[in-house]
């Protein structure tokens, strides 16, 4: 048996940007994965304000997480046959809720993440850096309360990276969004309001992780 999170408590505050860091298989994309409802545990409970998600049924969990929650992986998942601007309004169209689309937030958005020239494009026509910034806008379209990244620059190289580093920075401190963040990149922490560490599914303070690192503090 294989436990990939193991009694791991946490509580994230309203406008925090935490960053969860670890090694390739520490257990931290499921973590994230446990508490933005894309899995559920075997036991114990992931509460978002009031409400108890891993209570939920799929259908009323779907229907939560398109209205609260705002994701970012390291694959960019867009639809190929979209186009940049369709992709990121199709969260709009998902969610019956929020079926009015604020043009000038968006335009908004995605005059932020540079992108507002490239709208018109599909995916294969734009970078890594291009496609990134897309699926950031997606997520963001929906203005929801929490977003969270699975290791966003993980398949970008280093001056796209930059950049969204820059972007994400940049759009915590104007919007005051919840961010939740993992990754294996240290360069992240100096952005964080928090940081912590996972090692073989567990919490585990600063110390004992760059002891594992080879004494590299985080």
């Amino acid at each position: 048996q294989v436990k990939a999170v193991d009694g791991v408590s946490l509580t994230v505050g309203r406008g925090e940007f935490l960053v969860i860091m670890g090694k390739s298989g520490s257990g931290k994309s499921t973590l994230l994965h446990l508490l933005g409802g894309l899995d559920r545990p075997d036991a114990g409970e992931v509460r978002i304000n009031d409400t108890v998600i891993t209570s939920m049924k799929e259908e009323q969990l779907s229907k939560f997480r398109a209205r609260h929650l705002g994701f970012v992986f390291q694959f960019f998942y867009l639809l190929p046959e979209l186009t940049a601007a369709e992709n990121i309004c199709l969260p709009l169209l998902v969610n019956r809720s929020q079926q009015n689309l604020n043009e000038q937030e968006i335009t908004a958005l995605t005059d932020l993440l540079g992108i507002t020239e490239r709208l018109e494009h599909r995916p294969e026509q734009l970078s890594g850096g291009e496609q990134q910034r897309v699926a950031l806008a997606r997520a963001l379209a929906n203005q929801p309360e929490i977003i969270m990244l699975d290791e966003p620059t993980g398949n970008l190289d280093s001056r796209s990276t930059e950049q969204i580093m820059r972007m994400i920075a940049e759009l915590v401190s104007t919007r005051t969004q919840t961010v939740i963040m993992v990754t294996h990149d240290r360069d992240w922490c100096d952005l964080a309001d928090r940081v912590l560490y996972m090692r073989d599914g567990h919490l585990v303070d600063a110390a004992t992780y760059a002891s594992e690192q080879g004494g590299r503090h985080a």
